[in-house]
């Protein structure tokens, strides 16, 4: 039976023109949700960078036995949101805005404190309230009670069939194939099938290093392309299997969430940072989808903190298990490339974070901060990779590649290489 969509009508018992000016911003720009009742007023945004859980005091003053309570009632509430949605930290604010005992302190705890303002004029000067929220600077917060009441029903109503709707299109997206995810999965078959063919009259490690595996010294001579082709290879079909499948299976979910373009760029950076972790931290050649794998475990780590109370239980009951029991038993498979997975786990983390959900406003900062991070991090792994080159002896498996290129008759091949490996024709 088809499931009807509720949109449940919120009832604020407030008085307070300036108090029903500060709802509207927290709801409308900051993207709180109120979790309060008719007597109380509570909004809560789990994905907020400062502030998770916000109580308004609007009808009394606030004295020191008020002020308890609501500390205790935000204790209270923070461990229960920690221990289900696994949060480090949630950071109460309690905004004041009547009266206050002189007794009562600002700084109540380290996970709850108290801000007083009175009056927009005072909310627009506040420098507490402005490095929490800068946005309220440019905010009108002077707007008339009854075209504000009016504004700010529209705009719950608004908001909440719009995530009606995000959620309706999610589930329809389920019902269309992620072209991006099977594309992917069929160019790994078809690379499989033709490097398999290639590999019966060839050395494997030979085939590997010449379509495009990780190798140092060629990655550092200039050819970047092997840091992404690296991933559509396969020589072992249980290698293939394994990875096709999940990625098949879990990859399909994630293009669901994320859509076409992010699952692009996802896979992009995933495949990048894998081979480059593989080059920065280890002196072998490897290839495979793997790192791919792990990047959509690393989105999907994502998912979990930036929508808590929707992915969360997902995180916990199977992304987390499934990491570990896979990290523990790759551990005793031999030849795995542990720095390619932890690349990929990063690099799909940092993918997400940087493009986002659709649907979800994105936090400016965190973005910035993000893209700076993988930047910062490419660079350092490029320096660091190209340092174990140069310290490592590659000269055994150098001269095996350019005699293996003379023996098929590539002269172009193999005086290229020399010229790489020597520095000079021989």
């Amino acid at each position: 039976m088809e499931q009807k969509a509720r949109i449940r009508e919120i009832k604020l018992n407030i008085e307070s023109e300036f108090v029903l000016n500060l709802v509207t911003y927290l709801i409308q720009e900051e993207s709180y949700i109120f979790v309060g009742n008719e007597n109380e007023i509570w909004l809560e945004n789990l994905a907020h960078p400062k502030v998770q859980l916000l109580y308004i005091n609007a009808k009394q003053k606030m004295t020191a036995v008020h002020a308890n309570y609501i500390m205790h009632k935000i204790d209270i509430i923070s461990k229960q949101i920690k221990r289900k949605f696994l949060m480090r930290k949630v950071q109460g604010l309690i905004l004041n805005t009547c009266d206050i005992d002189p007794a009562v302190e600002s700084n109540i705890n380290h996970h709850c404190f108290i801000v007083n303002v009175y009056n927009a004029q005072e909310a627009h000067r506040n420098e507490v309230l402005v490095s929490l929220f800068p946005a309220i600077s440019n905010f009108n917060l002077n707007v008339n009670m009854n075209d504000l009441a009016l504004e700010l029903k529209v705009q719950t109503k608004k908001r909440a069939t719009t995530e009606v709707r995000n959620a309706q299109i999610r589930m329809a997206r389920f019902k269309i194939m992620p072209v991006v995810t099977y594309s992917y999965v069929a160019l790994l078959v078809v690379f499989f099938a033709y490097l398999w063919f290639r590999q019966r009259d060839l050395p494997s490690a030979f085939v590997a290093i010449h379509y495009g595996s990780t190798y140092n010294p060629l990655i550092a001579a200039g050819e970047y392309w092997r840091l992404l082709a690296s991933s559509f290879m396969h020589l072992d079909l249980m290698h293939l299997l394994f990875n096709a499948t999940f990625i098949f299976r879990f990859g399909a979910m994630i293009e669901n969430i994320f859509g076409k373009w992010r699952m692009l760029v996802i896979i992009f950076i995933s495949a990048i940072m894998s081979g480059l972790f593989g080059f920065a931290l280890s002196t072998n050649f490897s290839l495979g989808a793997s790192g791919v794998a792990y990047g959509f475990i690393g989105a999907s780590i994502f998912l979990g903190f930036e929508l808590r109370k929707t992915f969360m239980p997902l995180l916990k009951q199977v992304i987390i298990p499934m990491l570990i029991i896979s990290t523990v038993f790759s551990m005793f498979i031999p030849n795995i490339d542990h720095f390619g997975h932890l690349g990929g786990f990063v690099g799909g983390f940092l993918a997400a974070a940087i493009v986002s959900i659709p649907g979800v406003k994105p936090f400016i900062l965190r973005v910035v901060v993000t893209l700076t991070t993988l930047i910062v991090l490419i660079s350092g792994l490029w320096i660091n990779g190209v340092r174990l080159t140069e310290n490592h002896d590659f000269d055994g498996l150098n001269r095996a590649l350019i005699f293996q290129y003379l023996e098929l008759g590539n002269m172009d091949r193999a005086d290229r290489l020399i010229e790489v490996f020597f520095g000079e024709m021989e």
